[in-house]
């Protein structure tokens, strides 16, 4: 077994993996000779072009994941459809429009909001800008006919300066080695809560919000309006903002919505500013669905054949679905399309793993992880309580497909140094996608493997115009998919997955990693007061400061977790309902800094 590499000594070691003289690698030619990004390419324009955006609980989603499937079984590889239905349903419309009336004529730039119900035709009514929803709720009784904008949600653009595309650079990547706490944001992005927070957090708002639309219908208002934050008439679409995802058959149909363009709103507030009454007309036609069999994850499978092997999984995965704006083509086609060109490539190469290799194409990632959340909670381990399922100590790694339609350049550790080894070896190959950092990444579908200590990691990728043009945009289309990229990729994938099939353990899950509060062992963990608090953890170098994966539970005094620790010198604080807190019970002239970026910490000593 390799050695686990100290955090600190991870950027020489990859400078020397990334030095060294390859020999030819038949394997790596044979993948190379028979990888296609024409193949590849023709699955994103079946995805993006033939069936366009592929909401959550719709026909395109659908058809989009019988084609994959068809095309699966044609090239030989094992496939099935797992069902995620929670009572889900899907949206989608047939015509809209927004124009300004008055003071004149002009076509405004806009897209409805997913969920929305129809107009009652064509509709026209005057603006009412609010900052906050309050500001809505002070004018009841003269709301009605009026058309509501979104005031607090807008910034002005501006003209971007230098490029809207990167790729990302040599000292870029080097910074995100060397650096030594995930929980800093070199690279990509993340947030800074746990599963269960996020998901209650949106519950919450969802809930909250249901009852605004409530309210505004009851006062006969028409519609709202939302600003794009994008420049340049991009209309940023999604269920981020003013509307959230009203995914379920129970959830309220919310008054009409719309984004339109931030260049648009600015002239409607203007005009508003210099005492003119614009007008807005707006009409939409939309549809609900409520068919179970729109929510369903393609699994496709290369069957272990390791006798003591063969139950064990490798999972690679990325979501199918996708936000209706633009065509899903970059966000995440273009991934869902690499993955099955490596399946076929691994099929037609008949390379007979020791694991088995699945390819998890999810529905539902873009509300709240609806088809890997099905998944995990089913196969994996329960959502709630943590408790195991069959799958949970089978699964060697899950690699996820998020990022965008860039060129891959290495992975996020998640904060497990322990990994760093085994993925350094097997990119070799592959120097110039060889960074490895410990840094996280979150916000899809890895995350729930992740949470139930499964070595999941998502692919670093170059940002392209992802961020600044394409995420959840009306830009989001086949042009934008760069086709070497992909048959890069797909080269990559297909031989990382099979070296990891074939290994000869399972790779190495990081020590500490509790859902719920660990209760026993030789170390106690005690913090006195916050009882209004809704989440507290330990966060220590020996959990490489992973903010989440040590919770404590409440006491009479406070907060509390015991766990078992080795004889050591130990550096931790709290994080607080996502704040970095320092034990109160250590005097301010105590407290002490790790020489890592990291200060405020009380020194633990266990024998």
């Amino acid at each position: 077994m390799r050695s686990t590499i100290p955090p600190l000594s991870l950027l020489s070691f990859l400078f020397a993996i990334a030095s060294t003289a390859f020999a030819q690698n038949p394997l790596i030619d044979s993948i190379r000779a028979n990888s296609s990004a024409e193949q590849i390419m023709e699955t994103v324009s079946y995805f993006s072009d033939v069936y366009g955006p592929r909401l959550l609980g719709t026909p395109n989603y659908h058809n989009s994941v019988l084609y994959a499937q068809n095309k699966l079984k044609e090239q030989g590889v094992h496939t099935y459809l797992e069902s995620f239905d929670r009572g889900y349903r899907g949206w989608d419309f047939s015509s809209f429009s927004v124009e300004m009336s008055a003071p004149n004529y002009a076509p405004i730039t806009a897209y409805p909001q997913a969920f929305s119900k129809s107009t009652r035709g064509e509709q026209e009514g005057e603006l009412v800008f609010i900052n906050r929803l309050q500001d809505a709720y002070d004018l009841e009784g003269q709301l009605a006919g009026k058309i509501i904008l979104f005031k607090g949600f807008y910034y002005p653009v501006t003209s971007v300066e230098g490029t809207m595309t990167r790729r990302l650079t040599d000292e870029a990547l080097t910074r995100a080695v060397a650096n030594p706490d995930p929980n800093d944001r070199l690279l990509g992005y993340h947030s800074r809560v746990s599963v269960p927070r996020l998901m209650e957090m949106r519950e919450n708002y969802k809930q909250r919000m249901a009852e605004f639309y409530r309210f505004l219908e009851k006062e006969g208002v028409i519609a709202c309006i939302e600003p794009s934050d994008y420049p340049y008439g991009i209309l940023h679409v999604d269920g981020n903002r003013a509307m959230p995802s009203f995914r379920l058959i129970d959830d309220i149909q919310p008054l009409p919505s719309f984004t339109i363009s931030n260049e648009h709103f600015g002239r409607l507030l203007r005009l508003q500013n210099l005492g003119f009454s614009p007008k807005l007309k707006v009409e939409l036609s939309s549809s609900f669905y409520s068919e179970p069999e729109y929510h369903q994850n393609l699994i496709a499978e290369i069957p272990g054949t390791d006798p003591l092997l063969k139950d064990e999984l490798i999972i690679i995965g990325a979501h199918l679905d996708s936000w209706h704006a633009g065509t899903g083509a970059v966000d995440n086609a273009a991934n869902c399309a690499m993955l099955m060109e490596v399946m076929r490539i691994l099929q037609q190469l008949e390379v007979a793993p020791k694991r088995t290799i699945r390819l998890a194409l999810w529905g539902g990632e873009e509300h709240i992880f609806a088809g890997s959340e099905f998944y995990v909670d089913s196969r994996v381990g329960d959502m709630q309580t943590g408790s195991p399922r069959d799958e949970q100590p089978l699964i060697s790694t899950y690699l996820n497909l998020d990022n965008g339609a860039g060129k891959i350049r290495g992975l996020y550790l998640m904060g497990n140094d322990a990994i760093a080894p085994f993925f350094a070896e097997y990119l070799q190959p592959f120097p110039n996608s060889i960074t490895l950092t410990l840094q996280n990444a979150n916000q899809t579908d890895h995350w729930l493997f992740d949470y139930h200590n499964i070595p999941a990691f998502q692919f670093i990728q170059d940002p392209l115009d992802y961020i600044s043009a394409i995420h959840h945009t009306n830009a989001d289309v086949y042009e934008y998919v760069p086709p070497e990229d992909q048959e890069l990729n797909a080269d990559l994938v297909a031989y990382l997955a099979l070296q990891i099939a074939n290994e000869r353990e399972l790779l190495p899950r990081k020590p500490f990693n509790h859902i719920q509060p660990s209760r026993e062992g030789n170390t106690v963990f005690q913090l006195t007061g916050f009882p209004d608090a809704r989440e507290v953890s330990v966060v220590a170098n020996f959990n490489n400061w992973d903010m989440f994966n040590l919770p404590m539970y409440k006491t009479e005094e406070g907060w509390e977790m015991k766990i078992d620790l080795p004889p050591g010198k130990y550096f931790y604080k709290f994080i607080v309902d996502g704040y970095w807190t320092s034990d109160p019970a250590t005097p301010e002239e105590e407290l002490a800094k790790d020489g890592q970026g990291h200060g405020g910490l009380t020194i633990l000593y266990v024998d």
